[in-house]
């Protein structure tokens, strides 16, 4: 008797899972603005069972953003266990870096005002606090500043995604050379690491605003 309310529960949960999943890929492609419809359609089920899932469009925002957040989460729990724990936090840098180039409409979605929503506060706070442990055993291991935070690293990593807005246009690199920057402003050992590309030129700050604020140009 128990066995169809089960089978219900795993159809409700694929749904939920087909749903996420849709909503991630058109965000990133399309941005927020995309139709809810349409991700109905792309995840082959109803808007009926989308609503059920999610009352509203804002609902199903803040379920891909806490599944992305917890997907990075589960990343940089795993990256505690690596044996190289510069490398580690070095890595989980690059990885944050690309996700915010290539789903820079979800990235644009954790603002003060997202912030707000008890589930991405708790996800973003476990965030936070998982980035930390990897900060201080890079610390403890002697690969990066002691007098740095998770907090500093977290603003470095939005000055690169500022960076790649503004200047990727004139230098796809430019990523890359704002991470050797990073790691070599908290590393206590690659400073003298060259950096990769070049500065972006003075020319570079002549492009409209409207065009350089563009997050589809950053879609990957």
């Amino acid at each position: 008797m128990e066995e169809e309310p089960r089978r219900l529960r795993a159809d409700a949960e694929r749904n939920r899972r087909r749903l996420i999943e849709a909503a991630t890929a058109m965000f990133c492609e399309h941005g927020l603005e995309i139709g809810v419809g349409e991700i109905a359609q792309r995840a082959g089920v109803g808007r009926g069972t989308l609503f059920r899932n999610f009352p509203s469009k804002e609902h199903l925002v803040a379920a891909v953003v806490v599944d992305r957040i917890h997907r990075s989460i589960d990343r940089g729990r795993a990256a505690l266990a690596a044996p190289d724990a510069g490398q580690a936090l070095y890595d989980l840098i690059d990885r944050s870096i690309g996700w915010a180039r290539d789903d820079r409409a979800l990235f644009d979605a954790i603002g003060d005002k997202r912030l707000a929503n008890p589930e991405i506060h708790a996800a973003h706070a476990e965030l936070m606090d998982t980035l930390d442990a990897l900060v201080r055993r890079a610390q403890d291991r002697g690969a990066v500043r002691s007098d740095i935070g998770a907090v500093d690293v977290l603003m470095m990593i939005k000055g690169v995604c500022e960076a790649l807005r503004s200047f990727q246009h004139c230098d796809p690199e430019v990523g890359k050379r704002q991470l050797d920057l990073v790691w070599a402003a908290i590393s206590t050992s690659e400073a003298r690491r060259p950096l990769r590309g070049g500065p972006p030129p003075l020319s570079a700050l002549d492009r409209e605003p409207t065009e350089a604020a563009d997050p589809g140009a950053l879609s990957g």
